[in-house]
């Protein structure tokens, strides 16, 4: 492949990796409405009542059979549900695929690792935006019980813009301040002021926005709440567990934010201080 080619194609995949973060997020958003549908069918309170509408139905011999029809709901969401998760598990795949793809791409373009490194910012800002956006962690309070089955106690999906959301309505303005500061304003800034260097036209001002870039990021809370959400799930994750933790989309692409943008800033740095070597030799 020539360099030509590799320049025609960056525009080309680089569209392909937004579709494919915007595709997750809408089937994540999809799969989130199909789980609260059955959440909400399998609640104590529901389960009581269609213990009543099943016993109902028995003795009018199927004449009344609002049980039956509410079965067969059940089983079309938890069809569409699976539907959803295998879709969002497919764009998630793609997403990293294009995302290898545009990385070997920037490097065969003008084998530069300066290339590699503004691409990794460009991709890592991409995820950012999908993994605030999209939940990241499921959380559920359920068990099996005699007469009733599976029954759902609670179900609470984390995001962390909805986090966000939810601590404001909860009169924890503060907490939600904070998060928001630390978890997405910086993050955000961090990895648009290091790729504002790209631009840059003069050496001065180059190290300047890296210097900004550099002190942004050791305020940034990105990592830490990645492996916060990971800690929770491993301890809501026992097989005698009340409480079940599943891992969504938004967790993958917080993390592919944070290992991305964590090798950029390394490589900036790194590339930074050679060329002052060189210079100065």
């Amino acid at each position: 492949m020539t360099r030509l080619h590799a320049w025609l194609l960056l525009p080309l995949l680089f569209a392909a990796l937004l579709f494919s973060g915007w595709k997750t997020w809408q089937q994540a958003a999809a799969y989130e409405r199909e789980t609260l549908a059955i959440i909400q069918q399998l609640e104590a309170e529901t389960r009581i009542e269609n213990a009543g509408k099943q016993l109902l139905e028995i003795i009018s011999l199927g004449f009344y059979d609002d049980y039956s029809r509410q079965v067969a709901e059940l089983t079309r969401h938890k069809e569409l549900q699976r539907a959803y998760r295998d879709s969002v598990n497919i764009m998630t795949g793609v997403f990293l695929s294009v995302a290898l793809l545009l990385l070997l791409l920037a490097w065969t373009a003008r084998q530069h690792w300066l290339d590699v490194a503004y691409m990794m910012l460009a991709i890592a800002l991409v995820a950012l935006i999908v993994g605030l956006s999209t939940p990241i962690l499921s959380l559920q309070a359920s068990r099996d019980l005699p007469v009733l089955g599976e029954t759902v106690f609670q179900f609470q999906s984390k995001g962390i813009l909805t986090t966000i959301g939810a601590l404001r309505e909860q009169g924890n303005l503060w907490l939600a301040v904070i998060l928001f500061l630390f978890s997405v304003l910086i993050p955000v800034l961090k990895t648009l002021v290091a790729a504002l260097t790209f631009f840059a036209s003069t050496r001065p001002s180059v190290e300047r926005a890296f210097h900004i870039s550099h002190h942004l990021g050791k305020w940034s809370m990105a990592d830490v709440f990645v492996v916060a959400i990971l800690v929770a799930f491993f301890a809501n994750s026992g097989e005698t567990s009340l409480t079940h933790a599943e891992v969504q989309a938004g967790l993958w692409f917080f993390s592919v934010y944070v290992i991305l943008s964590l090798f950029a800033t390394q490589m900036l740095s790194r590339l930074l201080v050679r060329s002052r070597g060189q210079i100065a030799t």
